[in-house]
C-alpha cells in the first residue's frame, strides 16, 4: 500500500510540474505567481546557451541556475533558453528559443528536476515579503 500511495504522489508531483510549467511558458500564471511582460527585469536571470543540451550529451555538467534559489513575495526570475531543445527547471519548463518570467506571490518551496544543474535538482523557496 505505501508503494501505491507514493506513486501517486509522484504522479500528481509530475502533473503540477507540467501543468505549471504550460502556464508559465504561455504567459498564464501559476497558482501563488504572476507571468509578467518576458522582457521585463528579473532580480534572478538566468541564460541557458545555445549548445547546452549537446554539451550535455557529451557529459558535460552544466551549472547555469543554483541547486537551490531563495526569493521573496513580490521577487521574479526569468530564464532565456538560448538552446535548439528545452529544459526543466524546477517545476518549470522552458522550451527551445523561449523565455519564461515569473512572479511570485505567495510563500511556498517547489521542487523538482534540473536539466541545467549537475546535481539534476533546483529547489525554489519563496519567503515573505
Amino acid at each position: 500500500m505505501n508503494r501505491l500511495r507514493l506513486l501517486a504522489v509522484v504522479a500528481a508531483l509530475g502533473l503540477v510540474g507540467v501543468v505549471a510549467g504550460v502556464w508559465v511558458t504561455s504567459g498564464d500564471s501559476a497558482p501563488g505567481t504572476t507571468a509578467g511582460d518576458m522582457s521585463a527585469v528579473a532580480e534572478y536571470d538566468y541564460t541557458i546557451p545555445a549548445g547546452a543540451g549537446a554539451r550535455i550529451d557529451a557529459g558535460e555538467q552544466l551549472d547555469i541556475v543554483p541547486a537551490e534559489l531563495v526569493v521573496r513575495v513580490g521577487e521574479s526570475i526569468r530564464i532565456v533558453n538560448e538552446d535548439d531543445r528545452g529544459h526543466v527547471v524546477g517545476i518549470f519548463y522552458v522550451g527551445a528559443g523561449e523565455t519564461m518570467v515569473q512572479s511570485f506571490t505567495s510563500a511556498g518551496e517547489l521542487s523538482g528536476d534540473c536539466s541545467v544543474h549537475p546535481s539534476g535538482r533546483f529547489t525554489l523557496k519563496v519567503l515573505p515579503a
